[in-house]
This record gives C-alpha cells, structure tokens and sequence, in this order.
C-alpha cells in the first residue's frame, strides 16, 4: 500500500491515517461488518436500517471521504490530507 505526506498544516495523525489506505480500508470493513450485524444479528425493519446506515461507511471508504471531519474542523473530502490525488478503491 502507499503512505501518503500530509499537505494540511496542523492535521492530526488520525486525520491522516484514516486519509490513507489502511484507513479506507479500515472504514469500508467497519460498515461491512454493520451491515452484516444489520442483516444477519438484529434482522427485522430495524436490522435492515442498520444496514443501510452500514453503506455510509462502505462509501466513505471506497471514495475517500470522511462526512464527520467537519464537526471537528478537518475536510469532508480525505485528499486534503494526502499529497496525492484522490484514488478510490475501485481503480
């Protein structure tokens, strides 16, 4: 996998990791994994909204994007972190 430089003055480690690879690796299994808790743990109406909440992570993910950064001041998009253009994992 590549590293990435940051480029945003005063970005935290976590902001940066969670940018690069592992980090968007890591956000996609955790909404696998609330989508499958969604579907096949708590089942019913509410197991299936579970699990469509799951897909915002699995999106955020796979095209770099992180909707909570706001709320403390980082990008909504995770290449503001990264000193390399915004790759998804899909290519």
């Amino acid at each position: 996998m590549e590293t990435s430089t940051a480029v945003q003055p005063g970005s935290s480690a976590f902001a940066r990791f969670m940018a690069g690879s592992y980090g968007r690796l890591l956000r996609a299994a955790f909404g696998v994994t609330v989508i499958g808790t969604g579907l096949f743990v708590i089942g019913g109406t509410a197991g299936l909204g579970v699990a469509a909440f799951g897909l915002v992570p699995v999106v955020a993910g796979t095209v770099n994007l992180c909707p909570v950064a706001p709320l403390w001041g980082g990008h909504f998009f995770g290449a503001k972190y990264c000193g390399r253009e915004n790759k998804t994992l899909l290519r």
